[in-house]
């Protein structure tokens, strides 16, 4: 096994994203990560994320498996990608006052459409939330401009990095070629 594989790296969040960002003080704060090619996080909910006491809210629930779907969906293919469709199967209450892992991994890649799956489990193992997604993949220029407003501290994987060379690389070339 590559010792690789088992690593954690840290994907780049935003400021203002309500799942990711930094600076959504009613958001979700969260870090993405990849762990032996599964993208994953920990959801930490405060009350103000439940509907019913202590019952962490459905759209909530969506709205950080969608996330944390799309991501797995862009370092699939190398771009930033936007919901198509999502599913959702609520399994059980997920409670406020422990944390829940959140799993997704793609399972089927073509050119116009990423399909991926998720799940959130509780801090007893036991699965909650089951999820599928498909994701339309942006432009190349409109991925770069999201990827110029992510917030890299240093460490983050950089899934858009080689669509950034190529891009650079074809702005050269067609700027040789007049």
């Amino acid at each position: 096994m590559n010792q690789q594989e088992n690593q954690r790296v840290y994907l780049p969040t935003s400021a203002t994203c309500f799942v990711c960002g930094e600076e959504n003080t009613a958001g979700l704060r969260t870090r993405f990560y990849v762990e032996d090619g599964v993208v994953k996080t920990v959801l930490h909910p405060q009350q103000h994320h439940c509907g019913y006491w202590n019952t962490v809210h459905g759209g909530v629930l969506a709205a950080i498996v969608d996330e944390c779907m799309g991501w797995a969906a862009a370092r699939a293919i190398g771009r930033m990608c936007v919901t198509a469709e999502l599913s959702i199967r609520y399994l059980r209450p997920v409670s406020a006052d422990s944390e829940s892992s959140v799993e997704t991994q793609v399972n089927r890649v073509n050119r116009r459409l990423v399909e991926a799956t998720g799940v959130i489990v509780d801090s007893d193992g036991v699965e909650c939330v089951r999820a599928q997604g498909r994701f339309f993949p942006l432009s190349t220029e409109q991925t770069l401009e999201v990827d110029d407003n992510l917030i890299y501290r240093g460490g983050e994987e950089r899934v858009f990095d080689a669509l950034r060379t190529g891009a650079e690389g074809s702005k050269e070339s067609a700027s040789k070629d007049t």
